[in-house]
């Protein structure tokens, strides 16, 4: 757009001869002295980073409001302004002292950065969202599962669910980044053993002289009679859980019990171990199972606590030791689901045979190893899955793929960028090649969100914007070049939202491509060219609004152009070439405020709590023996609504040369 700035004493002229427009522009009081002023100044100035900081620490310095220190301070922190920290209420505190000396009346463009307020979904794809086993299990309706998605078990059918279920308050417009695992092979049944415990003592410390103490992974050795252990022992290479009361001199009752083991997914799981005998004289093991142990030796005596040694057969060897063999199983279905753990008990007397009296001799060794828990299962399974990333939005009511302007980097990607993941410095570096190859028919224009892995920590990830400019992809910084009008009045330095322009080429086109789409004055544009239309007068042939009468009359020239021979009946109505030049003249203010809304279809009404006015100025040619000649003409609307389109009201007009 054109911008350019008439003297204001002139507009103050044409403002007393308006004498229905006093209060326009009321807000710059004092200008009624301008035709008595000489220094009115127009500036051109673009902000430096300097500047900024200048803006930051004046404005700091004219408040104590902790909101609007924070606000100044972001300013000299960013270098731009922001829609909470505008530049129409910030730059007049550098224009008070670089501008000091002009007078009222005296405007100031200044060209500036501000920062747009970033879409919040770059905030929402800062983590990974990495589905678990539990998620799977619920997606795959909680029993046999895999920890992967298949073609028949896709992700597009499940993640919702569980995104749903995960953030069952999320708020409309939020954004999840999604890594889950994918086989290409949809998943086959086997038959698996399932272990929910297993110990065989190959990695816990043995010793001798002293004997290790079993209490290492979580178990314990106690004798709540007397002070005999269980030890950790070693033969052939082979480490086991071994106890005796023989010599001990005493009674003694001692547990050696398992650590926590659980059971909440099993369904009938079997515990087995290995045992040895040796020198056989009494049955001294029972083994035990608990639900409640706390795992504290002053809880042993206060635990519930079930015999379960009938499930097992304890070998006898009087003379010597036997074979390690299998117990035998004990079926824990009665536990499913709980948390249990699992006491070998050995009750043994070691005293002296004067010591015993009639009580016999209880000193029988055991040996304990390969304890396990564990059970069957037909299970799903896939030979192997690779991990892949998805991006989705809740609509308000479900969790929905998010469109394809999002671009989530897969496995392949970082393979053939070269890094495992991409840092913050690397994304501008990386990012548009890639996009460039994958996007090869993308056009100007064309907008991507790439969502990334960021970090090694696979929990980070990033986004970042994308616009293709000028065939090439560049990082969207979310900050944008203006330039705003200020004017000097008696308040000092004020924010001025005032438009003004004079109409090019283009502008002209538009109003005859308006004629020419209206079936209601359509015959009035140039069928041939398409240049120029003769209801308002707009022309982009000349870049002018013409009031050529020949052009509108049927009987004159005018029909070598195929205007239709129906010709203008509401012009042709007036008696006189200048009644007719006085009804174009009315056709064209008209004209003119279906221009204001064809090129501006933004336009607001107000811009920090300013009335918003547009000056549009256009190129006028009188036609031969009416005040025949060409003239600048200017017309000022101010915006009274935005909308589709936007309202205007007609202030002013008037000739400016």
């Amino acid at each position: 757009m054109k911008k350019i700035f008439y003297s204001l004493i002139l507009g103050l002229a044409f403002a007393v001869l308006l004498g229905g427009c006093e209060k326009f522009n009321d807000q710059f009081e004092g200008l009624a002295d301008m035709t008595k002023l000489t220094n009115v100044a127009a500036y051109t100035y673009t902000l430096t980073s300097a500047d900024y900081t200048t803006i930051s620490s004046a404005a700091k310095a004219a408040t104590t409001d902790p909101a609007k220190i924070a606000l100044a301070t972001s300013i000299g922190t960013n270098k731009f302004f922001t829609n909470s920290a505008p530049a129409s209420e910030y730059v007049p505190y550098l224009l008070k002292t670089k501008y000091p000396y002009g007078d009222l009346g005296s405007t100031a463009m200044i060209t500036y950065t501000l920062g747009e307020d970033q879409p919040t979904y770059l905030n929402d794809l800062r983590t990974v969202n990495i589905l678990n086993n539990a998620d799977y299990q619920s997606a795959w309706g909680g029993g046999n599962y895999v920890s992967a998605f298949t073609p028949t078990f896709t992700p597009a059918a499940k993640i919702p669910a569980i995104l749903a279920a995960k953030f069952p308050t999320a708020a409309n417009g939020l954004y999840k980044f999604v890594e889950y695992n994918y086989s290409a092979i949809d998943a086959v049944t086997d038959i698996t053993e399932v272990s929910y415990y297993a110990y065989d003592w190959s990695t816990h410390t043995v010793t001798s002289s002293p004997y290790t103490v079993v209490s290492e992974a979580g178990w314990m050795s106690k004798d709540v009679l007397g002070s005999l252990n269980w030890f950790c022992r070693t033969y052939s290479s082979n480490n086991y859980a071994q106890v005796s009361s023989y010599n001990s001199g005493a009674i003694n009752q001692v547990y050696m019990i398992s650590p926590e083991i659980n059971l909440q997914t099993a369904v009938a799981p079997l515990f087995t171990f290995n045992i040895v005998a040796g020198y056989s004289n009494a049955d001294c093991l029972t083994v035990w199972i608990s639900e409640n142990f706390d795992g504290t030796e002053a809880g042993i005596g206060t635990a519930t606590w079930t015999d379960i040694s009938s499930n097992f057969t304890l070998p006898q060897s009087p003379s010597g030791y036997s074979v390690s063999a299998n117990a035998g199983v004990a079926d824990l279905t009665a536990y499913a689901g709980k948390k249990v753990r699992i006491a070998f008990r050995y009750d043994g007397d070691g005293r002296s045979a004067a010591n015993r009296g009639t009580d016999p001799a209880k000193t029988t060794t055991y040996q304990v190893d390969n304890v396990k828990v564990s059970e069957e299962k037909v299970a799903l399974s896939v030979a192997s899955s690779e991990k892949q990333y998805v991006t989705y939005k809740f609509n308000g009511s479900a969790w929905v793929p998010a469109d394809n302007t999002f671009v989530a980097l897969q496995p392949v990607d970082y393979t053939t960028i070269g890094f495992s993941y991409i840092s913050s410095a690397n994304v501008p570096l990386y990012i548009p090649n890639y996009l460039g190859q994958k996007f090869p028919y993308a056009l100007e224009g064309n907008i991507k969100t790439v969502i990334y892995k960021s970090s090694s920590n696979p929990n980070y990830s990033g986004a970042a914007q994308f616009k293709l400019t000028n065939g090439t992809w560049v990082p969207n910084s979310f900050k944008i070049t203006r330039t705003e009008q200020f004017v000097y009045s008696n308040a000092g330095w004020l924010f001025d939202p005032t438009v003004k322009m004079v109409m090019e080429q283009s502008d002209y086109q538009l109003m005859v491509d308006y004629v020419l789409a209206t079936p209601a004055i359509a015959k009035f544009a140039n069928p041939q060219y398409k240049n120029e239309e003769f209801y308002y007068g707009f022309g982009s042939r000349y870049s002018n609004v013409s009031f050529r009468l020949s052009y509108r009359n049927p009987y004159f020239s005018g029909q070598a152009y195929g205007f239709p021979a129906s010709g203008d009946a509401e012009l042709y109505a007036a008696s006189t070439d200048a009644a007719k030049v006085a009804l174009l003249w009315e056709r064209l203010k008209k004209g003119m405020e279906k221009f204001a809304q064809l090129r501006y279809p933004n336009a607001v009404a107000k811009v920090s709590g300013v009335d918003v006015y547009y000056y549009l100025t256009t190129y006028l040619y009188y036609p031969t023996g009416v005040n025949a000649g060409n003239e600048y003409h200017e017309y000022v609307f101010k915006c009274t609504g935005s909308g589709n389109p936007p309202t205007f009201e007609y202030v002013s007009d008037r000739t400016v040369n």
